[in-house]
């Protein structure tokens, strides 16, 4: 009788604790709710301000170095080891688009980039406009004068170009937008992806020519919108540095989600 008593009271106290702990479980699921949604902490605060910064880094490489595309590529790779682990490094509007409409981003977390990103690209043309201004005048030979320095800028689009220029963003950002889904979807090693990123940013620029600047966002740092002659002069101008890279990152990043399904399908 003891015995049974004994095990009696024992199953007793499991039972409690069992149902102290499901309580405890049920408690811990229900609280997050009660918090109303997502709250600052769930934001990503640290990857939009790695955007920020990797987007005037650009900026400012792309300026300082007359926009050379293997300067360019050296440049991306840095910022990629830099902050790629922070955010993925896209430092590029179209980037981001591609990857929102690839769903490898969130809505939220796509619109902070983009406006992080144009920020920065604006920070870079503030900054490096002052500190041409304290930079002395060059002698020229001609007029035996002072030539005052000049902040390099995006070359506009030749008159009856237009077309030739749009579809060249298009293609260039397309290649771009491959390299980067690539590097995203493969997790490479991360020196890895950065050089794939970096050298996709540069066959894009060799093939889609000299006027292509691949990046909305870095337009701006390179005035591309600003002091525009022609008639439609400002429509062109959003079409190829705006609207094409969009389009172009949009195929880019499909076209390798397709093939990589495509890939993954026939090894299944």
């Amino acid at each position: 009788m003891a015995t049974k008593k004994a095990t009696k009271s024992t199953k007793k106290s499991v039972n409690k604790a069992a149902s102290t702990k499901t309580r405890v479980v049920k408690t811990a699921s229900v609280a997050p709710s009660r918090s109303g949604g997502s709250t600052m902490s769930d934001l990503p605060i640290a990857a939009w301000l790695a955007e920020f910064i990797g987007t005037f880094l650009l900026g400012a490489i792309i300026v300082a170095t007359s926009g050379q595309p293997i300067f360019i590529l050296f440049g991306l790779v840095t910022i990629v080891l830099t902050v790629g682990h922070l955010s993925g490094a896209h430092v590029n509007p179209a980037i981001t688009f591609g990857a929102w409409v690839t769903r490898k981003i969130s809505t939220v977390k796509a619109l902070g980039y983009i406006v992080a990103q144009v920020l920065g690209a604006m920070l870079a043309f503030v900054a490096l406009n002052a500190l041409l201004g304290g930079t002395p005048g060059q002698a020229n030979p001609l007029t035996g004068g002072t030539q005052a320095p000049e902040l390099f800028r995006a070359t506009q689009v030749a008159t009856h170009k237009e077309w030739f220029a749009f579809f060249g963003s298009v293609l260039g950002l397309g290649i771009f937008g491959f390299a980067v889904a690539s590097a995203l979807r493969e997790k490479k090693e991360h020196f890895a992806q950065a050089f794939t990123v970096g050298g996709g940013l540069f066959l894009g620029l060799i093939i889609a020519g000299s006027t292509a600047i691949l990046n909305p966002a870095v337009a701006v740092t390179l005035q591309a919108f600003s002091d525009l002659k022609g008639d439609n002069a400002l429509a062109w101008a959003l079409a190829i540095h705006v609207v094409a890279p969009l389009i172009g990152a949009a195929i880019g990043f499909v076209l390798y989600d397709l093939l990589r399904r495509d890939v993954d399908t026939s090894q299944s």
